[in-house]
């Protein structure tokens, strides 16, 4: 008889060692929070520099609307 999935006797050595497969979540965490914080900081620091320009001739020279960098520079760092 050809040996089939069926009815093969089940021997220990070809389990599948899921521990291997399934992805670390330490790691993949450490790895989410390293995004969101250099995402956090490159905008705290653009608008901590939205501060220090004169928003009004920013404005006006790549034409977007009144006070919409002001509106910028004011918002938290955790908001996009």
């Amino acid at each position: 008889m050809k040996p089939t999935a069926m009815n093969q006797a089940f021997h220990p050595s070809q389990a599948i060692n899921h521990q291997r497969l399934q992805p670390r979540a330490p790691k993949r965490l450490y790895d989410l929070l390293k995004v969101y914080f250099e995402r956090w900081c490159r905008r705290y620091r653009l608008r901590n520099s939205l501060y220090e320009m004169d928003t009004q001739l920013i404005e006006k020279d790549i034409g977007v609307p009144a006070g919409s960098l002001a509106e910028e520079a004011h918002k938290p760092f955790w908001r996009d």
